[in-house]
């Protein structure tokens, strides 16, 4: 069941949303990392404050894979397939359609940042014996791509990055190999603590994004 959450900010001297649009400019920060539960809560109200708000150059989303989405007529293909229409082995139109409306709204681009199926085929279509014995390869992979697309991205402009929220856990590939060294990370919080798998009661649990800054050494 989808939930509305509430924003904390946890970063000294930001009071609120408004003020993060000049810390970001202030401290030259060139990323923002959005931990998405694909589809366990409600995100878009929440991504779409923030990104009114900074004003990012690119929307990098990881459920797009290795598709690209980088102008209106683009937008509008992708949004004319019909919703049951499988995009993946893993996702089908409809399901992406939400954030694909919304950044195209932004007029951003739009680039898919993991690899094709996410690592699975037609063959081995969510097969849980299969993802034991190659999980790690196919994450290793996952997030060896996705740290290079957000690397590409950071040079050109400021980006906004709806990645998944285990990949963004801090020992993470797609954390370690980050060529940014101040990162603003927008993470949900359930019951006050960050969880990178997502709790499946969630009538239970109290909700809410946390934004904060992680600095490299």
């Amino acid at each position: 069941m989808k939930k509305m959450a509430d924003i904390k900010i946890n970063i000294k001297g930001c009071k609120n949303i408004k003020c993060l649009r000049n810390f970001i400019k202030f401290n030259k920060i060139k990323l923002i990392l959005f931990a998405e539960t694909h589809g366990f809560l409600n995100e878009i109200p929440i991504q779409k404050k923030i990104i009114n708000n900074v004003n990012p150059n690119f929307f990098l989303y990881e459920m797009l894979e290795e598709i690209k989405i980088l102008n209106r007529k683009s937008a509008k293909t992708f949004l004319s397939k019909p919703n049951n229409e499988d995009f993946s082995v893993i996702s089908t139109y409809g399901e992406l359609k939400p954030i694909v409306r919304m950044a195209t709204n932004f007029q951003l681009p739009i680039i898919g940042c993991d690899i094709k199926n996410m690592g699975f085929n037609s063959k081995n279509k969510l097969n849980k014996e299969f993802f034991r014995k190659y999980g790690k390869e196919i994450i290793k992979k996952r997030e060896t791509r996705q740290s290079k697309i957000i690397n590409d991205y950071t040079s050109k402009g400021l980006v906004f990055a709806s990645i998944g929220a285990y990949h963004l856990r801090r020992n993470s590939i797609t954390i370690k190999k980050l060529k940014e060294k101040k990162v603003i990370i927008i993470h949900p919080l359930f019951n006050g603590k960050e969880k990178f798998l997502i709790p499946q009661n969630q009538r239970k649990t109290r909700v809410s994004f946390n934004i904060k800054v992680t600095e490299k050494r």
